[in-house]
């Protein structure tokens, strides 16, 4: 098992090691990191993770941070001193939540948890699950607006974007809304042949795509039936990803 943790003390992050060690001895400390950047500068090498343990609040900011940043290709155990981000954590990879001081019983328990969920993600059950997510995608979202809560169903979202800190739904009438969510989110609440994740701040609907032009340096622009507060453009490496999403259908 190869495990990467993300801790900004060293002598907490010394005993967690020898700690999961002592659990399992079987284990590799393959990376310790002390902050985001640091994180994701390993994660982008795309090195094999079973599972890491991040401490939520790193050096140079919130561990949370590094999912807006890379892929994190493994489940999380998350160790912090606060219990305060509890939610947050279970929004993301989190599949434990450890406070400190942590110690052999927490760390077993968080490992034991992992393989049982190993076990059963890869026994003939996932099939099952696998087919009724697909069919328990988000249809709708509740949304505030002026004293009131709508609904609006996903059909009649043209796109996502981020504005600031805040995550904005706007509609095929060029309406706009608070959602409670991040684009990361997002991604995992909606069908993925229909939404698409252009760049860091735009999710977009393929039903609001009126047509595609080439950009400079390969990247592509995206028009939208609706106007966006921004111009959308896919990245050179992302750009035959999107044609191939666009050309699928």
């Amino acid at each position: 098992m190869k495990i990467l943790i993300a801790e900004d003390e060293p002598r907490t992050a010394i005993d967690l090691a020898n700690t999961i060690k002592e659990v399992e001895p079987a284990a590799e400390i393959v990376k310790i990191t002390d902050s985001v950047e640091g994180t994701v500068a390993y994660l982008e090498k795309k090195l094999p993770l079973d599972l890491a343990f991040f401490d939520i609040q790193l050096a140079d900011g919130l561990s949370f941070d590094i999912f807006k940043e890379a892929t994190v290709p493994c489940p999380v155990v998350f160790c912090t001193a606060f219990d305060d981000y509890a939610l947050q954590a279970f929004q993301t990879n989190g599949v434990a939540y450890i406070l400190k001081p942590f110690d052999e019983k927490t760390v077993q328990q968080a490992l034991d948890k992992l393989k049982t969920l190993d076990q059963f993600f890869s026994s003939e059950k996932m099939g099952q699950v696998a087919e009724q997510i697909h069919h328990g995608k988000k249809s709708s979202f509740l949304v505030s607006f002026q004293g009131k809560f709508l609904p609006i169903s996903v059909k009649e979202v043209a796109f996502f974007t981020v504005l600031g800190e805040n995550t904005w739904l706007y509609n095929f009438k060029g309406e706009s809304f608070h959602v409670p969510h991040s684009l990361e989110e997002l991604e995992g609440m909606l069908d993925g042949q229909q939404f698409y994740r252009a760049n860091r701040q735009y999710l977009v609907n393929f039903s609001a795509v009126h047509h595609v032009e080439n950009d400079f340096a390969r990247k592509l622009a995206v028009k939208l039936s609706v106007k966006s507060p921004d111009p959308i453009v896919v990245s050179k490496a992302k750009a035959s990803d999107f044609l191939r999403w666009m050309n699928e259908r």
